[in-house]
């Protein structure tokens, strides 16, 4: 026989409340210090750059916050905050020059894979008084090119120290101990500077919160470097219609001869 309508509702009613209060349960946390433990959220100041026929760098700013921040004032050193804005990767080959019979020559060379092709470390005092080397390389906080060892030679240590040189010329390596500052006991922001001739592609801004050499926790954000304008249209010309980027270039160049020919002509 059926159950009379009421009672099913009664029925259902329980089951829905027994079926809350076992959500409501498990959903609370085995620790009772983890609701108070210290926790990040961070963000870029711009989540795309364009890069146009007149684009010179651009400023980024990374900022965040500590939630359950246990900080008295924000010059009191409680807590250490390093940022790791990271560009592309790309394969760099180094190369070790050699003088042959007075000839400055090509000789042995190294290829290193997944090298950051922007690295910027920003922190609020010098990485190894914050962490040892160990924790650091442990969460990648390091720029660290990984070689593709050629004719079984292992690369020496100069063809990284090669690198890093070139790229600290050219400011797609950044050091900088004191770019990172708290405005309170829970905000913070960092400034780095993108050099112009920064690669295209998704760019990583990773922060990470220290206290006494340890991690506490950690937030990564995204921001989008691109061409914009006519060097937009000319690269996805070149990529999508190989033929006619080719066939317009040709035109470009004879048509640039031809007017200087017509001009030096006339001279």
């Amino acid at each position: 026989m059926a159950a009379p309508p009421a009672l099913r509702r009664t029925v259902l009613r329980f089951l829905g409340c027994l079926i809350a209060a076992t959500l409501l349960t498990a959903a609370q946390p085995d620790d009772p210090a983890a609701a108070e433990r210290e926790t990040i959220q961070t963000d870029t100041s711009d989540r795309e750059i364009a890069i146009e026929s007149d684009f010179t760098g651009a400023r980024i700013t990374v900022f965040g916050a500590v939630d359950n921040s246990k900080q008295e004032a924000a010059n009191s050193g409680y807590y250490d905050v390093i940022m790791i804005i990271r560009g592309p990767a790309e394969t760099v080959v180094a190369r070790e020059k050699e003088r042959v019979a007075g000839i400055w020559m090509n000789g042995r060379a190294a290829s290193f894979n997944h090298v950051p092709s922007y690295y910027a470390a920003l922190s609020t005092r010098p990485l190894d008084e914050i962490a040892d080397e160990n924790t650091l390389r442990r969460y990648g906080i390091e720029f660290n090119p990984k070689p593709q060892i050629g004719d079984n030679v292992p690369p020496p240590n100069e063809f990284e120290r090669a690198i890093i040189e070139a790229k600290k010329r050219e400011r797609l390596y950044v050091i900088d101990p004191f770019a990172v500052a708290f405005l309170g006991t829970s905000l913070f922001r960092g400034t780095v500077v993108l050099p112009a001739k920064v690669r295209v592609g998704n760019y990583s801004a990773e922060v990470y919160l220290f206290h006494q050499g340890k991690l506490l926790s950690q937030h990564n954000s995204t921001l989008r470097v691109h061409k914009a304008g006519i060097e937009r249209q000319l690269t996805a010309l070149a990529y999508d219609r190989p033929w006619i980027y080719g066939l317009l270039s040709v035109l470009v160049a004879v048509t640039c001869g031809l007017v200087g020919w017509t001009l030096f002509a006339r001279n």
